[in-house]
């Protein structure tokens, strides 16, 4: 087993898809630093007036991070987060489909076991789109910190930053900004990894890689749409919304969110993809 998944993580760093998603996640984040910048330019406070409170905190760059958004709430601030669950399954939850096509699969699992396999494909596929979201989001933290300093954020500023005490986390993010950053990109990336898990384990039933890259995702949008119709439809108040996209912003203007819904979400998709591999395990690799 520890040799079957050294030898699938391997794999999944060292591939050139790996480097491509990382390469557009960096750049996703960095489009996004730059809206953030050029949106401060333009509706920032007015130095030269002594009598403007300047709500130093929405302009910290913990506050303009990805993570809270106080200056990016818009386009690509959005596409960061539509995009990245799109780029992380790149890094290598296509391998699942490219192995049981091509043969290389039977080859492995008569090495060793098709349960070590398949579990070490999974969890290799869960590490590299980890990274990859990982990757993203502490790059825009990187960017937004070479323009906005590191000001502490006070509570408050909550009208500013757009982080009341309604929010995940909020307690956190006033407390210790730095604990704050690391447990949202930890749980973050733990979605997009258990996406890219599931988007391989759906790859173990299909050979056309890019129709099952691009259905899966399909279908998430899809579903998201759905449930916000559903939603809409039935009530205007605050509700909770199973939606992937919503949960790694964990912020949005119809939906209430708590941790317990994120984290079921996540478990859903990490059931999910065990127990399609669970049913693999019960057939044969072809």
């Amino acid at each position: 087993m520890r040799r079957m998944l050294a030898l699938e993580l391997r794999e999944a760093f060292s591939n050139r898809w790996f480097t491509i998603a990382v390469l557009a996640a960096v750049l996703l984040a960095a489009l996004a630093a730059g809206e953030s910048v050029e949106k401060f330019n333009t509706n920032g406070f007015d130095a030269s007036d002594s009598s403007y409170y300047a709500y130093y905190s929405s302009w910290s760059s913990v506050s303009v991070w990805l993570g809270v958004g106080a200056w990016g709430r818009s386009s690509l601030y959005y596409l960061f987060f539509y995009g990245i669950i799109f780029v992380a399954p790149l890094a290598y939850s296509w391998s699942s489909s490219t192995d049981i096509r091509s043969g290389y699969a039977r080859q492995l699992a008569v090495r060793s076991t098709k349960k070590y396999y398949l579990f070490s494909k999974l969890f290799a596929c869960f590490s590299a789109s980890f990274v990859v979201a990982a990757c993203g989001l502490l790059a825009n933290l990187l960017f937004v910190s070479l323009f906005f300093p590191a000001y502490p954020p006070f509570s408050y500023d909550s009208l500013y930053t757009g982080m009341t005490y309604g929010k995940v986390l909020a307690d956190l993010y006033y407390a210790n900004p730095i604990l704050f950053i690391a447990v949202r990109t930890l749980f973050d990336s733990c979605v997009c990894g258990a996406w890219a898990a599931f988007v391989a384990s759906i790859g173990w039933f299909s050979r056309h890689v890019a129709l099952n890259y691009i259905a899966s995702y399909l279908g998430l949008l899809g579903l998201e749409f759905l449930n916000h119709y559903f939603f809409a439809a039935i009530t205007t108040a605050p509700i909770f919304e199973f939606s992937v996209f919503q949960i790694i912003q964990s912020w949005s203007f119809e939906y209430a969110h708590e941790p317990l819904v994120s984290l079921v979400v996540l478990a859903i998709l990490a059931l999910g993809s065990v127990l399609l591999t669970l049913v693999k395990c019960r057939r044969d690799l072809l």
